[in-house]
């Protein structure tokens, strides 16, 4: 009975470990320590399974007590390989090259007397395999001791399923902020030199084991404009290479991009006095089908490059391209025509800012501005049809009702089907042509691309015939690559806002975060039938407080809450601001009682604690609380949070600073 309640409390501690940290790392670490407090585990490992990748690596492995770093390696014929494979658990007391033989495995590593394997399976994929192994003895491993490592394996697949989500939404807002950031930096200068040292710098400050490379191509020879430190000094900094010559060249001449993660193995390879390189990513600049450039990153570590990696450094190389392409033309501007420069000084402007609508009001404003055309549109992409979302010179009605079906409605549909400009000089003359008024004559579609791909389409249209020439026309299509990138970069931004899970000023969860975490803590309390409770919190009379002393004040009062709040939590409890001065906490595992008396000490907590204002008297402030709980109140997460509601409402309306239960 003792043993069946150590394993209780075993699962119960593992199962809480879900949500305590975003680190997958950790996470695992924490398992492992649950696990040795009933299982031997000095020799034991947890290997991950990556699908996307087809790779496993070892978070942790013991031998003999001690850790040993483990390489990860792709899928091959190993016995945990074949625990994937299988999705079963496979036990071996004895005779254990005999049974990889008749299985068709090959081991890795040495071999022991004794092994055991269990799968850690979450909704029918595998996310790893957990194995202890003795080199000392057969017969080490029981069926009690399969099935106890199956079902810690069946509770550790969840904590790690749900970490790993959670880990991938906050690295692609990291990504997302990184990549942000450099097309912001990139709007900071039109100098190479500058451009090429930005963009070095912020994949250094991601990816700080890379060496970076920036070429660009000049009269048919691709010549190194930039390199970073870590590149020996061996390596000619004046290096000039032919098209088709080594990895880069090959980049230059063809346009697409070189994967190769070990260079030992690559004939095109040439490392120019660099002896550390052992794996490379070469990348193209280009914009539309002009190569500009190569970028070329270098690491001292195999197989360097995984898809994220890969996918971070194309939408760099995309931005470089563009802001590579710009600084280009600006400086043949400065030398050839006043109207160039006047137009990368609006390109510049243009990407200024990273507000999808502010973004296109610039837009139009530049374009009416400077070219004088009143009939202007921007129309964007959703699924198979573009919508008018920003235009000047049409009325109302036309704004909010047109879509155009890509390649049937119009000359922006033709467009948005083809990829290329199209110019009609006299509107009637084209059969496709969709009017939107009766005075237009002349009108040029032009689209706008990221990554060869169309997003949308800036339309220009004219109450005269013929009204564009080319050289309108080539400003036009610059005017909607600069366009086209900072649509991009706005809608990159709200994204990034999106996918942000902490609040600004309290740095707590917010509530996006918030929703992310009830979710999973209801999942978890049906699956296990275990109770789950929600307290709503708001201040009382916060507005006054605001209104009496200020906006700074009040911001400072929202801080002082959160950290009483934090100080009186119990570290399985999760705090969140749901909005202004409102908060909500989740209560893990805990009965409507509990949860109540856990928010009366905070109710006390936060009437006890007075905040110090600079030139006045500590002030204090109360807070009125309302508990629902799962599955008494409600079954829902949008159920519970209603109720808990209610409850708050009720205490403010019984008088404030107190707590009220569903």
């Amino acid at each position: 009975m003792s043993r069946e309640k150590k394993r209780v409390q075993l699962f119960t501690r593992i199962d809480n470990i879900l949500g305590s940290s975003y680190d997958l790392t950790k996470v695992i670490r924490k398992i492992y320590r649950e696990i040795g407090k009933v299982l031997d585990c000095s020799n034991f490992y947890i290997a991950l399974y990556n699908r996307d990748e087809n790779i496993i690596s070892f978070e942790i492995y013991m031998i003999n007590g001690k850790e040993v770093n483990e390489a990860p390696r792709v899928l091959s014929k190993g016995m945990t390989e074949y625990v994937i494979k299988t999705k079963k658990s496979v036990r071996i007391n004895s005779k254990l090259k005999q049974f990889c033989r008749k299985i068709g495995v090959k081991p890795h590593g040495r071999n022991a007397r004794s092994w055991l394997g269990v799968p850690m399976i979450y909704k029918n994929n595998v996310e790893g395999v957990m194995t202890v192994q003795d080199y000392e003895h057969n017969n080490a491993y029981t069926e009690e001791d399969e099935y106890l490592l199956n079902r810690i394996a069946a509770r550790a697949a969840v904590v790690v399923a749900n970490t790993r989500l959670i880990e991938e939404e906050v690295k692609r807002a990291r990504e997302l902020e990184v990549m942000n950031k450099i097309a912001h930096q990139l709007t900071k200068s039109l100098d190479i030199g500058e451009i090429c040292e930005s963009v070095t710098k912020s994949i250094l400050q991601h990816f700080s084991n890379f060496n970076v490379s920036i070429f660009l191509i000049e009269k048919n020879v691709v010549i190194l404009r930039k390199l970073s430190k870590g590149f020996q000094d061996e390596v000619p900094r004046d290096l000039k290479l032919k098209l088709g010559q080594s990895i880069v060249g090959t980049v230059a001449q063809a346009g697409k991009k070189i994967v190769v993660n070990d260079v030992s193995k690559e004939k095109l390879y040439r490392g120019y006095g660099q002896t550390s390189t052992k794996s490379e990513f070469t990348l193209p600049l280009k914009v539309g089908r002009k190569m500009i450039g190569v970028l070329d990153i270098e690491c001292d570590e195999l197989n360097a490059f995984n898809s994220n990696t890969i996918r971070i450094l194309e939408l760099i190389a995309d931005c470089l391209s563009v802001a590579l392409h710009n600084a280009h033309l600006y400086e043949q501007a400065k030398n050839s025509a006043k109207e160039l420069t006047v137009s990368f000084t609006i390109a510049k402007s243009l990407i200024s800012t990273l507000e999808l609508d502010d973004v296109l009001n610039t837009i139009l404003k530049v374009i009416r501005d400077t070219f004088g055309y009143a009939h202007i549109a921007i129309l964007l992409i959703e699924g198979n049809e573009l919508y008018i979302k920003a235009a000047h010179g049409y009325g109302t009605r036309v704004f909010k009702k047109v879509k155009l079906k890509i390649g049937e409605h119009g000359i922006c549909g033709h467009v948005a089907s083809t990829g290329e400009l199209y110019y009609a000089p006299d509107v009637l003359k084209v059969p496709f042509y969709h009017m939107f008024r009766k005075s237009i004559k002349s009108e040029a579609a032009i689209p706008l691309k990221i990554k060869g791909e169309v997003i949308g389409v800036l339309d220009i249209e004219s109450d005269k015939l013929d009204a564009f020439t080319e050289k309108d026309l080539r400003m036009f299509s610059v005017f909607a690559s600069q366009a086209a990138i900072a649509i991009e970069n706005a809608r990159l931004y709200d994204q990034t806002k999106e996918l942000s899970l902490t609040d600004a000023l309290t740095r707590i969860a917010n509530r996006r975060h918030f929703n992310l975490m009830l979710d999973n803590e209801l999942k978890k309390a049906r699956g296990y039938s275990r109770q789950l409770s929600l307290a709503m919190i708001d201040l009382d009379d916060f507005k006054s407080f605001n209104d009496r002393f200020g906006h700074v004040a009040g911001d400072k009062m929202l801080i002082h809450i959160v950290d009483t709040l934090k100080r009186n939590l119990r570290d399985t409890d999760f705090v969140a601001r749901y909005g202004g001065e409102e908060f909500v906490v989740i209560f893990p595992e805990t009965s409507h009682p509990l949860a109540s008396k856990v928010s009366e000490r905070l109710r006390s907590a936060v009437e006890g604690k007075q905040l110090k204002i600079k030139g006045r008297r500590g002030k204090k402030m109360t807070i009125s609380i309302g508990i629902a709980t799962y599955p008494s109140n409600a079954e829902t997460s949008v159920a519970l949070i209603q109720i808990a509601d209610r409850a708050l409402y009720r205490a403010k309306r019984l008088g404030k600073n107190r707590v009220e239960s569903a």
